[in-house]
Formats: structure tokens, sequence, C-alpha cells
């Protein structure tokens, strides 16, 4: 199977939209390299937020973390390997039937409708599934994932994502900055 540049992905699925994203973030889409940045992560202030957290492999809670992003095309599909302070946090995307972006990480698949505004690029949830084996269940309340992507000026990307659980409150969230001009190959 041929791999489809990293950019191919988000390009389908938003269609004309596309066009509609400012540069950076259409940039950030298509780098093939490693993007760096820096950013806050913050987990929920609760002993069952923060357990949960740590249970599912999300990234430790700091003020500062030196962040490494790279997108990898296998296929139709893409892995995202982040790093946070070394920390690795690795999911998988593909193009649903309906059009929406599905996001596996570790047993839950989200799935999004991409929107963009302003030139900025809004995750919005749709459903969520939690995959046990060969078991698929959908939750459509938990958890609760907003994201966006946005210009921080002319080769930056500005990054913020919220992950909320009904009752328990975020359970993490975190904003920073990616550098798409100095992308590597």
């Amino acid at each position: 199977m041929k791999s489809a540049s990293p950019g191919e992905l988000y390009a389908r699925l938003l269609g004309d939209a596309w066009r509609e994203l400012a540069e950076p973030v259409r940039a950030l889409h298509s780098a093939g390299g490693e993007l760096r940045g820096r950013f806050v992560v913050m987990h929920g202030k609760g002993r069952i937020a923060r357990r949960l957290a740590k249970w599912s492999g999300l990234p430790g809670a700091t003020k500062s973390a030196e962040t490494r992003l790279k997108i990898v095309a296998d296929g139709d599909r893409q892995r995202w390997e982040r790093h946070f302070d070394g920390e690795r946090l690795v999911t998988t995307q593909w193009a649903g039937d309906d059009g929406c972006l599905v996001e596996r990480i570790r047993s839950w698949e989200l799935k999004f409708r991409l929107r963009v505004e302003d030139g900025a690029l809004h995750y919005e949830q749709q459903r969520a599934r939690l995959c046990l084996g060969p078991l698929r269940i959908w939750l459509p309340w938990i958890p609760v994932v907003s994201a966006t992507e946005r210009a921080d000026g002319p080769s930056r990307v500005r990054v913020s994502v919220n992950v909320r659980l009904p009752l328990i409150g975020r359970l993490v969230a975190y904003d920073g900055w990616l550098d798409v001009e100095a992308s590597p190959a």
C-alpha cells in the first residue's frame, strides 16, 4: 500500500476548507519531519483524575515540557508520536466512513468533525468508543475532548487540548506551541 504524505489526510477530510487554514496550521499537517515546541501540561486536581491520567499513559503535569511531534504517514493512516519531556504519547488517526477524523489512543477511539474558523482548526468530538479486544462500545458522553490549532505568528502553531470526564472534571490539558518553520526532515 502506498503511503500518503502527512497532509493528505486532513486535506481530504477538510475538502475546500483546507485552503482556509492559516499557512502555519497547514504546514503542521504537511510536515514530514519532527516539529519542536514547548507545552504546559495540566492534570485534574482530584486523586481519581490524576490516577486515570497516569493509567491512560498521558504525559505528566509540568509547567514547561520540551515537546516534539512527528507525524508518520502509514498508508491511509497517520501515526502521531508526541514526546513531552521524553514521555511518549502515540495515537493513530484515519478518515472514518462518515468524513470524520478517527483517533485511537490505547483502548479509546475518538471521532471528530473538523471545522475551520478564522484560519484555525477545531476538533469537535462526535463520539467516543471504548475498545476491549473485539468488543467496541460507543460511549457518547465519555471522555469529552476539545482541541484547537491556530497560527501563533508566521511560523508557529498554538495547540490547545482539553480532556474532561463527566463528574470527574479535567483529566489532562495541554497548551503550547510548535515551530513549523524549522522542521528537519
